[in-house]
Parts: C-alpha cells; structure tokens; sequence
C-alpha cells in the first residue's frame, strides 16, 4: 500500500483538487460558458475536447513518470513474482511475433488489477478519505482508460473499442515505451539483490494495519469529554504509532509488548457504537487506557482483529475489562467505585477475522490439498490415460516451458504413497507407552 501511496498519491491529489471538466467522448461534452463576468460566451464542443486531451495527457505522463521512477521502491517480493511470471510467459511464447505477450502478462496484474482500480476507486485503497464526486469521477475513469491502454501495449483492437480516445494516442505510444522500460528494470532483479531488499524491508517493520482513528486519552479524574482528536494511525510488529497526516513523522503510542487488551466500548459511553479501548502499560508499569473511534463497525472489528493477532502472544494479558469508562467516580458499566478493581466483563483476545494475509496453518493447508487431488483423482487418471495413448501415438509434443509428460504419473504415485501410508498408520496399533518399573505396592 505504501508503494501506491508513493506512485498515485500525488496525480490523484491533483485531479481532486484541481476539479476540472474533463471529458473526450463527444456525446457526452457538456458546452458552458468561459470568460469573466459579463464577457461570457459558451465554450465549443472542439475547445472541451481539446483542454480535456491536454488535461489527461499531463496526468498520464506525470504517472508513467512517477511509476519509471519507482522501480527500487516496489516491494521485492512483487519484483521477483514479476520477474517468475515474465520468464515463464517468454519461455512459452518465444517467436518475435510474441515479442509484447510477457510485457501484457505483467501489465495485466500491474495495471488492470493495481493501478486502475485504485485510480477509479481511491478511497478503497485510503488515498483519500472521501468518494469522488462525479466530475472527478469521471476524470478518474478516463485516466484508468488511458493507463490500461498503456498497459495493453496499444494494440489495434484497444484503440478500435473507444476511438474517441484517440487524441491521448501520442503520449500512450510514449507510454508504451517509458512502461517497457520500467518492467525490463522491474523483473531484472536476482536473487543477491532479492534478499538484500527483502532483508532492508523486514527492517522497516511493515504496517499490519494503518488508517485515520479519533483518539482520546484519559487524564487525571475529572469527567471524561465525548471530543476525539483525528490522527493517522499505523500498526507495526512493534508499536501502535499516529502522526498528523499519513506522509508526516509518526510517533511511537503503544509499544507491541505492553498490549494487555483490545476490545469494544459500550455506545452509552461516548454516544457511539464504533468506539474500541486499547489497555496497556505506560513505561513505567502503570496501567493506561486509549480509546479510538472507528468510521464503522467494519473498521472497528477489522482495526481489533489486527491489534489482538500482533498482541496474542503478550504476557500479561488481561482475562477481563470494563466496557465502560471511568467517569467521576465510577465504572460507568458496572458503578464500581475503585478505578483499579478487576473488570466486569471477560476479554475476547483470541477473537479474530479470518483474512487472506494471516499466517498459513501448513498441516492443514497440505491437507486440503491432498483432499481435493484425491477428489478429482479419477479424472486425472483419466486425463493420464488420454496423454499416454497420445505419446504413444506420437501426437503428444511438449511446448516450450511445459512440464515433461511424466509429471502426472509422479503426482499419481505420490498420491498412492500417501493413501497406502494412511492405510498403514490405520491398521498399526497405537505405539503403547514404554514401561518403566513403578513402585512397590505394599
């Protein structure tokens, strides 16, 4: 995400500030007034056409510079998928004719799944914190045509589909050129220099999980104000840290170890049902309380969720809390009159979303996947049986890239091996517990 960040961040900045009608396709052009007051006349179709080409062709070439230049900041794990993804499509199409198709494989993940949704969409990708309105909408649209255009290496049927797109074509065949520049330095990347950057990164302690949150502190005994402070938060493997804005220095809040408890604040406390509590020790020992408010429940469980799996391990961790908060002179959720006393409710720190980034659980992955090859085990005998009289027949040829034809028959015996060794564990008796000598009964 910081990657994006770094790349988008400033074009889109500039579209939403700048908040220009843009607009290429004819039956779509709005024609307004120009001039000052009292020296208005309408603006032709052609002069809209004209400053929106212009308008978008500043745009792309500032984004197709800021990606040129961001070849050392891609993440080294993308670099080396890249570089896997753009051997292996080379090797399987190598005539002259192909000379695009490994550039087009890995603009069809740059690109079509990347940088245009996050262009078309900025708020999902926290570029922004608001939608678009429809003007820069469509301003982001007519962007993310353009780069995806870039992206399929301009080819004929591209330019066919939107010929209205045509007034753009000087600076996409320009385009073309800076994108196959970047992806040859992109996936030029070897193994020494993969984990020199990978090791770089690792030291950087990368955000699990970062967004703006209200915060409010408790201080002294006084009531507590129902007024949060907005701040950009960041989670690391070492420290919950915030800072003013996403781009300035962050300061360190809670340090990972000292976690005791994340959980939810009852809505009668601050008039708000998004509100989640983060109990820690200070530096000094002494138990301390932030409360920060989410913009929905999504965010809520998503923001507890990660503060409870990178706290999970924590010595110390607290069995129970309050939900309420300490206002005057007593729990607002259970009337308990001394602040230090045990909480009322029980913690919930092994509660957590499921995600696509969480740590794989191996064994169970690897039995998953011998459950399904064992289910279609038929239909790859069967498609082993049609390769062989194929071979036999001489109209089975391997391809550039391609597997040998006895990789199948590997992947079969490894499956009999498995199910013979599960008979085996089966049949054999449970290993019994070595004998030792007991004492004397008397």
């Amino acid at each position: 995400m910081r990657y994006l960040h770094g790349v988008l961040g400033p074009i889109i900045d500039r579209v939403f500030e700048e908040k220009k009608y843009v607009e290429l396709d004819p039956s779509k052009v709005e024609v307004k007034d120009v001039g000052c007051s009292g020296l208005h006349r309408p603006q032709t179709e052609a002069e809209v056409l004209e400053q929106s080409a212009q308008t978008l062709r500043s745009h792309l070439g500032a984004l197709l510079s800021a990606l040129s230049r961001s070849v050392r900041a891609c993440p080294a794990v993308v670099r080396a998928t890249f570089r896997q993804l753009f051997r292996r499509v080379r090797e399987r199409f190598p005539g002259a004719q192909h000379e695009n198709v490994p550039f087009i494989a890995v603009t069809s993940f740059l690109c079509l799944r990347f940088l245009s949704p996050a262009i078309m969409a900025p708020k999902l990708f926290h570029l922004r914190e608001r939608h678009a309105d429809a003007r820069t909408s469509r301003t982001l649209l007519l962007l993310a045509k353009a780069v995806q255009n870039v992206g399929n290496m301009d080819t004929p049927a591209s330019r066919a589909k939107e010929a209205w797109m045509e007034p753009l074509q000087p600076t996409v065949r320009q385009g073309v050129a800076q994108l196959k520049d970047f992806i040859t330095k992109l996936v030029d990347i070897e193994e020494k220099e993969e984990l020199d950057l990978q090791r770089t990164l690792s030291l950087q302690a990368p955000p699990v999980k970062e967004g703006p949150l209200f915060i409010h502190r408790t201080k002294g005994k006084g009531p507590l104000m129902s007024s949060f402070k907005k701040l950009h938060f960041s989670l690391t493997t070492e420290a919950l840290s915030f800072a003013k804005t996403p781009g300035s220095k962050k300061s360190a809040l809670i340090k990972l170890a000292n976690i005791r408890a994340a959980e939810k604040v009852e809505e009668k406390s601050f008039g708000s049902s998004h509100v989640m509590q983060v109990i820690y020790e200070d530096d000094a020992g002494k138990p301390q309380t932030v409360y920060l408010q989410c913009k929905c429940v999504n965010e809520l469980n998503q923001w507890l969720s990660a503060l409870r799996k990178v706290s999970i391990s924590n010595p110390g961790l607290l069995g129970s809390y309050h939900p309420g908060v300490f206002r005057g002179d007593k729990w607002s959720c259970c009337h308990q009159k001394d602040k230090s006393d045990l909480g009322c409710d029980k913690t919930r720190s092994r509660v957590t979303l499921q995600e696509w980034n969480d740590p794989l659980d191996h064994d169970l992955e690897a039995q998953l996947i011998c459950r399904h090859l064992l289910g279609v085990e038929a239909a790859l005998r069967e498609k082993h049986r049609e390769l062989s009289a194929g071979t036999e027949a001489g109209s089975v040829h391997t391809g550039p890239g391609e597997a040998p034809e006895d990789a199948l028959a590997q992947l079969l015996q490894v499956l009999r091996d498995l199910q013979e060794a599960h008979r085996s564990g089966l049949a054999s008796p449970p290993p019994s517990e070595p004998r030792h000598p007991g004492p004397l009964q008397t």
